[in-house]
This record gives C-alpha cells, structure tokens and sequence, in this order.
C-alpha cells in the first residue's frame, strides 16, 4: 500500500526553479474569476431546486516516463480551492470517454490515446446535487499541460510522494484508491 505524503519545501526546490514550477500558471481574471464562482453557486442553488440527475467524468493522468517517480497531473479552479482531477459534466448525446477527453483537451490542452479503463464510478450528493461520477485512468497521452486560464488557473504534475497540501478530499481519496489498491468507494 502506497502512503500520500504531504509535501515539504526542500533546498532542492529552492535551488531548482523548474522543480515546482508549475504547466503555464496564468493570472486569473478577476471580474471572470467572480463570474465563474457566481455561476458556480447557482449551479448549486439550481440542484437544490430541481434535483437533476447528472453525470460527471475525471481524468487521473499518469506521466510514468521516469518509473521511479511517477507523476499525475492535477489542477486549480478560478472558483472553487484546492487542487482536482481535470474533468467535468458529460454532455447530452456524449459517451462517458468522450466527455473526459473534450474535458481533459479543453481545461488541459492534453489529448488522451489509448485506452482510459475507469478507475470507479462515484455518487455524489452534496449542495442537493445527484451527480455520479466516473474516474478515467489516463495513461496515454500527448501535448503539453497548460491552464485555459479562465476556469483552469494552474495545471501540474506531482510526483505521487509529494503531492499539495491543499488536494480536494475527493482527489485524496481517489489517489489513495488508485495508489494502495484500495477498492473503489461508492461515494465521491
């Protein structure tokens, strides 16, 4: 079973910029910034109100080049903390894939080959949302990692034994899943 570490700042990333710089770290626009989190609580608030069903998909994307230390890649909102999986809603007449490919090429700019076998697929059921969601492991993939920077304000790869303080509690527990074999729960 493989342990999260939490990070700890070296005199190896202090003397090596390129060590936790991050994938094109653009500014976030503020007026967007506030729009986008407007929207994101509506969106919540329209849950409440209409209960809809929906379905959501995210990319757990390995980059194994060096088996040492392998790296995944995670992301920043503009309007919700911490650091996530991409992904994101599937759309209407969108097969699950599909949805997690346009995500990851969209909030990424990646475009995922090969076979993407789902990790689990997860119930979620917070803020009045019935959302379930389907976790892809991305093993193949090409391009280079940069945030839209508009809804994605940092894109980066971590090494499994340093990963941020600030991960999403989701994202923790899919890691853990994924890192120690644990099987999947059945809640996000």
């Amino acid at each position: 079973m493989t342990a999260i570490a939490t990070p700890r700042k070296t005199a190896r990333d202090a003397a090596d910029p390129a060590a936790t710089a991050s994938a094109a770290k653009p500014a976030p626009r503020p007026l967007l910034a506030a729009l986008l989190r407007l929207a994101w609580i509506g969106r919540g608030l329209w849950h409440r109100v209409a209960r809809p069903l929906t379905m959501g998909v995210r990319a757990l994307i390995l980059d194994e080049s060096d088996p040492a230390a392998a790296r995944i890649l995670l992301i920043r909102h503009s309007y919700v903390g911490g650091w996530h999986m991409p992904g994101g809603g599937v759309g209407k007449g969108e097969t699950l894939a599909e949805a997690m490919r346009r995500e990851v090429r969209e909030e990424v700019g990646l475009r995922v080959e090969g076979e993407t076998p789902p990790l689990g697929i997860y119930a979620r059921f917070r803020n009045g949302a019935s959302d379930h969601v389907t976790v892809f492991v991305v093993r193949g993939w090409s391009g280079t990692p940069k945030a839209d920077g508009v809804e994605i304000v940092e894109a980066r790869f971590f090494t499994v034994d340093r990963l941020p303080a600030d991960l999403s509690p989701a994202t923790r527990r899919r890691l853990e899943e994924f890192l120690g074999g644990k099987p999947p729960a059945a809640r996000w």
